[in-house]
Order: structure tokens, then sequence, then C-alpha cells
């Protein structure tokens, strides 16, 4: 009786390992950090409303791409290259200066990645900082929000500040459109969360890597640290409750996950960051 005990024990801990392996959430193979543009503005307050007035701000602007077993994703695309053939950049609208020193299709033929290649494609949401380059890649499958495409597709997409000419191409892609969180590749490595506010259909990107560890891509969930550190939200923000209500989803995502957070646009946080051809894993 003993012995069928302890077989029987045996067999239930060699279950139980390999219940919690399938349960376990596999990880992505690596993840890249390209240099996607930078702006000065001459008043940072437009994006911390009563804080800093006048003060001139610089932003960085990135995109990443990770390598999966079943392929290339790019994760936001920038501005367009277009901006570098104008060494001093151009002025916005919003008045900041807009700069591309390296173009993002360079940058990715220096591992041997060509448009082409990327079968995954996903945007935080659809500004031309974000989607500056979405043309370049019609051959991938494009995940986005319902709510963002239909803003970004519909009949006003002005309203919502966006500019169809540096998407419009990606008409013709394969959509998958998305309410609310999914996991791209299916092994939990890689996961969109629904993050609304700043657009409609706005969405961050949680990546699990073995050796680094979850990191969650912002998006514009907070344009910097202050402004996450104080829940601060631009008044141009597509919706100010949902805004909110998305800083405080990510950051008990955080805690949970024991997350990095990388905001896109925090120049200080982002010089301290690898840079293709290095990656993290």
């Amino acid at each position: 009786m003993k012995l069928a005990f302890t077989l029987a024990a045996a067999a239930a801990l060699v279950a139980a390992c390999a219940h919690q392996t399938t349960e376990t959430p596999a990880t992505a193979q690596r993840l890249y950090v390209l240099s996607c543009g930078e702006a000065v503005t001459p008043d940072v307050s437009r994006w911390s409303p009563g804080v800093n007035v006048g003060q001139s701000w610089e932003f960085s602007d990135n995109c990443y791409l990770i390598r999966h077993a079943k392929g290339w994703m790019l994760w936001d695309s920038g501005y367009s290259d277009s901006l570098a053939a104008t060494p001093d950049g151009v002025v916005l609208p919003n008045g900041s200066r807009a700069k591309m020193p390296k173009t993002l299709v360079s940058q990715l033929a220096e591992i041997g990645v060509k448009p082409a290649d990327i079968s995954y494609l996903a945007f935080s949401h659809s500004h031309a900082d974000h989607v500056g380059n979405a043309n370049l890649f019609t051959n991938a499958t494009l995940y986005i929000q319902e709510t963002e495409y239909e803003a970004a597709f519909g009949p006003t997409p002005q309203k919502f500040g966006f500019n169809p000419a540096v998407y419009d191409k990606l008409k013709g892609n394969p959509v998958v459109k998305l309410k609310g969180d999914f996991d791209v590749f299916a092994d939990g490595s890689v996961t969109i969360l629904s993050t609304p506010g700043h657009t409609p259909g706005h969405q961050s990107l949680m990546v699990r890597l073995q050796r680094t560890g979850v990191v969650i891509l912002s998006g514009d969930v907070a344009h910097f640290q202050s402004n996450w550190d104080n829940r601060r939200v631009p008044g141009f923000n597509f919706s100010r409750d949902e805004s909110l209500a998305s800083m405080n989803r990510v950051a008990a995502i955080i805690v949970t996950e024991k997350a990095q957070l990388w905001i896109n646009h925090d120049k200080a946080q982002s010089l301290k960051m690898l840079r293709l051809p290095a990656y993290y894993d």
C-alpha cells in the first residue's frame, strides 16, 4: 500500500508539473528598439496642463521590432521616413519641430529585415508620429482596436487628429479588429492591451522576454515620466476619464507582472535603452 501511495503521489506531482508547464507563458525571442524620430516643442504645457508653462521640451519617438518564432512584428512606425530629407526638420501644426535623423527602413536593413518581412503590425494609435511609415507594411496583418479603426478609416479622421494619407494603403491589409486585449501569438508572449483615452482605440503592448522580463510599451498612455507619476492628462486627449482609467489599469498590470514601463516619448528614459542592432531578450 505504501508503494502504491508513493507511485500515486509521484504521478500527481508529474501531472501538476506538466499542468504548470503548459500554463507558463512563452517568451518572445528578441525586442529591438529603433529611433523613429524626435521632436522639440517650445511649450510642453500643452501635454502637461498648468505645469511647465513656456518650457521647451524634447520628445523621443521609438518603434519596436519583435522577433517571435512565428515571425516579425512591428509596433509603431514613427514619423515618416520622408522627414529625413529635411535635416533641420519640419514644424508641425502644434508648433513642435520634428526630425527623422535616420530612416526606419535603413535601421531595419541593419539586421537584414525588409518591410515585406513584417507579418504582424500594430500601432499604439493612429497619430502621424506613430503611423508615419504605415504604408510601407502592406504585407502584414494589422491588429487594431475596432474603435480606432472606425475613427481612422471613418468619415471624419481629422476630428481625432489623424491624417489618412500616411496609413491609407493599409485598407488592403488583412485586419484583425479587436475589442479589448489580444494575445497576438496565442502563447502569452506578446499581448495587446486595450488602453483607450488618448485616442478612441489606443492600445499598449506587453512583451514577455526570457532574461529582461515583462516590458510594457506604453504608446501615449503617458508622454513622459512626470505625467505618469502625477496622472496628468493632456487636454487634447479623446477622453480624460478613459485616459486615467487606462493609466491606473497599466499601473496594476505592472505590479502583477513585475513589469517595466517604457514610455515612448520620454527622452531621458529612451537614451538609456539599447538600440538596434543590439536587442533585449
